[in-house]
């Protein structure tokens, strides 16, 4: 096992400000150190004080001192540049107590940091469980603890690429109910950060079968079995995984890349945006992804001819969106986002298949309704197409829909061009040019001039005025689709 020169400098410095008191490294940076992993945060176990060994090491590293929890009295250090945290709790006990009452073997293991070379205390087995790569509870009473570590155990694997071990596994699947009692914002982070490593599909899969994806989601179960049109290759529980799995192709996070969806720099910057609290647009696309058809199920009839129709479904998911969101106390942008992804989901997919292509108007029309999550919805759109047909996809028929997306995409990205530059006409030019009285008349008329100068008729002031005067000589009236 080896350290950085980084790491091996905090550890000195950890030695130094405990004193004569015992110090540890404990936790997950173990774990990683025997993976060869890249250690970012660090946690320490310190016999005596833990705030007097807090600010000794602040002071000693030029880092401000937070505390995390007063009553376990526990801390956390930033160090400069924010390349780690540091975290500082008293040791409770003595160290075999302290790593039993942990979580998961893998994770209580802890290196003794007055020894030169670092000595590795492991009375769990928490080595033997790394080289196995295997996932197991310290204790039978890990989940009573913290019904959370429910969902950490996944999150965990997810990230390491281990297995869950089979007793560890039974236990969670007895136990998924405890998950309700956990904080919805701890719910949200554990889930959100298992959505974010890639191979979610299978991840979703597996919280499926341990009984917590619909502790989560539980308007979900619904899709289970639920059939669709004979174009689908599978249910609807089954289809959302697909799409989850094909949105990480799309977004070059796993899986070969589908042949014609288009990437580069700047939509890789564009997927790494925050949303909120350190989540990406990419992983809440993934979560619209599974909640894309949420309300099939709620939705579907079946006809005289056996026909399947799920009328008003993306209306109706969005909604359900919104409120599962909401309850997961997830952000108004994200809420927002997502539910703008669920209720748009289908127009792309309309919009490609026209004989001639999309039009400019039509695109235009999408892009302002789906607003700032309209180029997510369709990445979003490549995904569902492919989690639809799977091995049934016809390489010239997808060949034709991708290029009516890509289409729209670059579309949009002019959208973002024109955005940024000055309007050919506003308001006050209208008044002026058309002696109009300033109100509510002047909206469909400069919703009609942005249309019109999105499908490339008009390019100049004139233009834009010559329109408006037409449109308000026979009574304008907002563009179809226009939402007032």
């Amino acid at each position: 096992m080896q350290f950085s020169q980084e790491t091996t400098d905090v550890m000195a410095a950890v030695r130094q400000a405990a004193g004569a008191a015992p110090a540890y490294l404990v936790g997950g940076a173990v774990r990683d150190a025997l993976l060869g992993r890249t250690l970012h945060d660090l946690d320490f176990a310190v016999g005596g004080d833990a705030a007097a060994a807090a600010y000794a090491l602040g002071a000693r590293l030029g880092a401000p001192v937070v505390t995390l929890d007063e009553d376990r009295r526990v801390f956390r250090l930033a160090l400069p540049r924010g390349r780690r945290t540091i975290d500082i709790s008293p040791l409770e006990g003595t160290l075999e107590h302290d790593l039993r009452r942990r979580d998961f073997t893998v994770d209580a293991m802890a290196v003794d940091v007055s020894h030169t070379p670092p000595q590795i205390l492991d009375p769990l087995g928490g080595q033997a469980d790394v080289q196995a790569r295997l996932v197991r509870a310290t204790g039978e009473g890990v989940f009573g603890n913290d019904p959370v570590r429910l969902l950490r155990a996944v999150r965990i694997a997810a990230e390491l690429g281990f297995a869950i071990e089979q007793g560890t596994a039974q236990a969670i699947r007895t136990q998924a109910h405890r998950l309700g009692t956990v904080s919805p914002e701890r719910v949200r982070d554990e889930f959100f950060r298992t959505l974010a490593v890639p191979g979610a599909g299978e991840n979703l899969r597996l919280l499926d079968r341990l009984g917590l994806l619909m502790m989560i989601v539980p308007e979900m179960e619904a899709a289970r079995g639920c059939g669709q049109p004979k174009e689908h290759q599978w249910d609807v529980l089954e289809h959302t995984m697909e799409v989850v799995a094909a949105v990480e192709r799309v977004l070059r996070q796993k899986g070969p890349p589908p042949e014609g969806t288009p990437w580069d720099e700047a939509w890789a910057a564009y997927f790494d945006e925050e949303t909120s609290g350190g989540r990406t647009r990419a992983t809440l696309l993934k979560l619209a992804a599974l909640l894309h058809d949420v309300s099939k199920p709620e939705t579907k009839t079946v006809e005289a001819n056996g026909r399947i129709r799920f009328f008003g479904h993306p209306d109706t998911g969005a909604q359900r969106t919104e409120a599962i969101l909401k309850r997961l106390r997830c952000s108004n942008l994200e809420t927002r986002l997502a539910a703008a992804m669920v209720r748009e989901h289908l127009r792309p997919g309309l919009l490609a298949r026209e004989p001639e292509g999309p039009t400019r108007r039509a695109v235009h029309r999408f892009l302002r309704d789906a607003g700032d999550a309209a180029a997510d919805t369709l990445f979003l759109s490549f995904a569902d197409y492919m989690g639809a047909r799977g091995p049934l996809m016809v390489a010239e028929d997808w060949g034709l829909y991708a290029a009516g997306i890509r289409a729209m995409l670059d579309q949009w990205r002019g959208r973002q061009e024109q955005i940024l530059t000055p309007k050919l006409a506003n308001g006050d030019d209208l008044m002026q040019a058309l002696g109009m009285p300033p109100g509510p008349a002047l909206a469909p008329l400069l919703e009609a001039i942005d249309e019109a100068q999105a499908a490339g008729e008009i390019s100049i002031k004139d233009e834009a005025v010559a329109l408006a005067r037409k449109l308000a000589a026979r009574g304008a009236q907002p563009p179809k689709g226009h939402k007032a």
